[in-house]
């Protein structure tokens, strides 16, 4: 996945450049449900009249394609209230009707682990604008929003389940003597599974 940079112009009113040291990644929802109301459409809308005229501005905004990126990590954005500004790292997720979400979410889901680990913001500190003001934001995400997380701590670098060179050949290994059946599982193995296969290979007995 690739991060695209449209930032908004340093000239705009919407663009404090007050630096910060992000502690928090905030996750927001735009909202706007109309068809086309993609990320590229939000990128535009917060270089804009209207967001500098609200005085609202954010970091990303996601889609079910794309992963478009407004200002610098460490530049306040105004999105989450004051402590949530000072503090966080603001994400809008698009919800436009003909966008997937659930690929949306998994889009968002690689961007917070990838800010996660560059700005060591542990799970704990991704929370949602709710937390900081109260406003019912996320507001589709809010029920499950602990899952959400989890799905968080659970991507891994390796995008779409595609292994390594290294992890590939021994994969083919494993398969090869009857660990695996070839097929790579979707998900990280359970306590069961990882029993199940020091038992294939008679470490049990």
């Amino acid at each position: 996945m690739n991060i695209k940079q449209d930032l908004i112009p340093t000239s705009n009113r919407n663009r404090p450049g007050t630096r910060i040291n992000p502690t928090h990644i905030t996750i927001h929802e735009t909202a706007n449900r109309s068809r086309g109301a993609d990320a590229a459409t939000h990128a535009r809308y917060v270089k804009g009249a209207d967001a500098q005229n609200r005085s609202v501005s954010w970091h990303y905004t996601v889609d079910d394609k794309q992963i478009i990126q407004h200002l610098p990590n460490h530049e306040m954005g105004w999105h989450a209230g004051t402590n949530g500004n000072r503090q966080s790292i603001g994400i809008e997720l698009c919800v436009n009707s003909d966008g997937d979400f659930e690929k949306t979410k998994a889009n968002a889901q690689w961007l917070i682990r990838k800010l996660m680990s560059n700005l060591n913001i542990p799970v704990e500190r991704v929370v949602t604008h709710k937390h900081w003001t109260g406003k019912n934001c996320p507001a589709t995400l809010l029920p499950q929003f602990n899952n959400f997380k989890q799905g968080v701590i659970t991507v891994t670098a390796q995008s779409n389940n595609t292994p390594s060179p290294t992890h590939k050949g021994n994969w083919e290994k494993a398969t090869a003597k009857g660990i695996f059946n070839g097929e790579r599982p979707k998900e990280p193995l359970t306590r069961e599974q990882f029993a199940s296969i020091l038992n294939r290979l008679g470490l049990l007995d």
